[in-house]
């Protein structure tokens, strides 16, 4: 396999190959990579969407409740995040 990305990336990576996605869906995907490590939480997921949509490279295209009770934002990738793909190391283009 591909080097290991760090996590934002990672996730910038995983976002392009969805339409949309929670941060339950992303750790969903995410986990047998990332699972072991100390940022692998729900929050630390959502700081790094949170950064990511203030610098446009992902933006919110739903907002619901989750089963406690909690907003649960959905994210869609940008073209701006699209773009900025082509920084990813070689064999994960």
């Amino acid at each position: 396999m591909a080097i290991k990305l760090p996590l934002r990336f990672r996730l910038l990576h995983l976002m392009a190959t969805k339409t949309e996605a929670n941060v339950h869906d992303l750790m969903k995907d995410l986990r047998a990579e990332y699972g072991n490590e100390g940022q692998f939480s729900v929050k630390s997921f959502e700081n790094h969407l949170t950064s990511m949509r203030a610098s446009g490279l992902i933006e919110e295209t739903d907002v619901n409740l989750d089963e406690q009770g909690k907003l649960l934002e959905t994210f869609t990738i940008t073209d701006f995040g699209r773009g900025r793909l082509k920084y990813l190391p070689n064999s994960w283009k």
